[in-house]
């Protein structure tokens, strides 16, 4: 068995730590909101980075490229600024908020 198949180790050090009922209950925990980290990484040094909000539409909905199969490799391919801002906009940017009574504090992220 190789030692990243053996899980006797971590459940051993899992059941060690684990907080019990009584330790929850006894040294109860709470969110210390003002020393929260900021949010986004600051890098004072380096030049600000203007990246394009608006993109060109692909002609491919968004089911459509998901359920593509045996597309072949075309060798290694490095994205340009464009290419790159487009994925940070669609995967870890928030492109837009809603905010309805049922949802009350919750913010939905959608890519319409």
């Amino acid at each position: 068995m190789t030692a990243n198949r053996d899980t006797d180790a971590a459940w051993k050090y899992h059941n060690g730590t684990k907080h019990s009922y009584h330790s929850v209950r006894v040294h109860p925990h709470f969110l210390d909101w003002d020393n929260k980290p900021l949010l986004f990484k600051i890098y004072p040094t380096l030049e600000v980075m203007r990246l394009a909000k608006e993109f060109k539409q692909t002609g491919v909905t968004a089911l459509s490229a998901i359920a593509t199969t045996n597309v072949p490799v075309q060798g290694e391919a490095v994205p340009d600024l464009e290419k790159l801002a487009h994925l940070l906009f669609l995967s870890a940017g928030v492109t837009k908020s809603l905010h309805r009574r049922a949802l009350r504090d919750r913010t939905v992220h959608c890519l319409c």
